[in-house]
């Protein structure tokens, strides 16, 4: 099949613009998703002593860490993002939750990534970064892969 040159004007000079003018839009609408986020997550397992030999260190002691499996729980409302950590990923004097979730601060959403700051106390942060081409996410010591899951009472999995 032959495409003559108006033909391919229109497919190299209108399909662009197109995609260009349904991609303006998209970013204006504000962002609603509710994603779980599925990975692993860092815990202490063993504190190490210190290593003494006469009266000089060998070795500094300190904490030796695991991996886990764990749950993270995202909620992306009007350019508001909330989060729900592992709870290995709290810190222990970590500021209050309401129900579980976290408002994060600095929030960045674009077409290809998620971006938020929480400040747990004086000394503790996190921070979220989530890509939104491969469902990447970490937050923390946390690393996992996110699902949008749907908020209609009637959807299914499957």
């Amino acid at each position: 099949m032959r495409i003559g040159l108006m033909g391919r004007v229109a497919a190299t000079v209108i399909a662009p613009l197109m995609a260009l003018a349904t991609t303006a839009g998209a970013q204006d609408a504000p962002v609603n998703l509710t994603l779980t986020c599925i990975g692993t997550d860092s815990i202490p397992v063993a504190i190490a002593p210190n290593a003494w030999s006469g009266r000089y260190a060998y070795a500094m002691g300190g904490v030796v860490q695991s991996r886990q499996a764990a749950q993270l729980g995202v909620i992306v409302e009007g350019g508001k993002v909330r989060v729900r950590p592992p709870q290995t990923s709290i810190p222990l004097f970590a500021k209050d939750d309401q129900g579980g979730w976290y408002e994060l601060t600095d929030v960045a959403i674009d077409r290809l990534t998620i971006r938020g700051r929480l400040k747990w106390n004086r000394l503790d942060r996190s921070t979220l970064d989530i890509d939104r081409r491969t469902g990447v996410a970490n937050f923390g010591a946390f690393s996992g892969v996110c699902q949008v899951v749907s908020t209609t009472p009637e959807a299914t999995k499957f």
